[in-house]
C-alpha cells in the first residue's frame, strides 16, 4: 500500500516545500526497509505497514509526553508534527460502538472465554485498523461465565 508508494510521497512533498514531511516519510521509508531485511522477516503486506506506522506514531507520542515533562516545548511540537502527519496515513479505525454491534451480532448469546481469541481475530479481519488493546477490552466485556 505505502511502500510502494512512499518514493511519490517524498518527491512530492520535496517538491511542494514541505520538508517536515518528506522527513517523516524517509524514516517511514527507513522503518519498512528494516522491516523487510530483518532475520527472518515477514513479508510487507497492508497490516505490517499499518503496524509501522501504529508503533511510529506511539513512539512519538510518548517521546512528547516526557519532553513536555521535561519543559523541552520545543522538541513536543517537533514529535506531535512528526505523529500528526503519521496518523494522516493510518487508515480510519472503527469506533467502539461499531466494534460492539458487531461482537453482539456475531455473539448474541454472549462469548466464552476460550472463544476470545477467534473473536478477537474475526474483529480485526473486519477491520484491520482497529486498536488491539481496544478490541480485546470490547470482547472481553462481552464474555459470559
Amino acid at each position: 500500500m505505502y511502500n510502494s508508494e512512499i518514493n511519490k510521497m517524498i518527491m512530492t512533498s520535496m517538491k511542494s516545500g514541505e520538508k517536515e514531511k518528506a522527513a517523516v516519510y524517509r524514516l517511514l521509508k527507513s522503518e519498512f526497509l528494516k522491516f523487510t531485511t530483518a532475520k527472518n522477516a515477514k513479508p510487507l503486506d497492508d497490516a505490517a505497514e499499518i503496524q509501522i506506522i501504529r508503533k511510529m506514531v506511539k513512539e512519538r507520542q510518548e517521546s512528547e509526553k516526557i519532553y513536555l515533562t521535561n519543559n523541552r516545548q520545543d522538541l513536543a511540537d517537533n514529535e506531535k508534527a512528526e505523529y500528526l502527519i503519521l496518523e494522516t496515513l493510518l487508515p480510519q479505525a472503527p469506533s467502539n460502538d461499531e466494534i460492539d454491534a458487531f461482537i453482539k451480532s456475531s455473539y448474541p448469546d454472549g462469548i466464552e472465554q476460550k472463544q476470545m481469541g477467534t473473536v478477537i481475530k474475526e474483529v480485526k479481519e473486519k477491520w484491520s485498523s482497529a486498536d488491539g488493546k481496544v478490541v480485546s477490552d470490547l470482547v472481553r466485556s462481552h464474555i459470559t461465565k
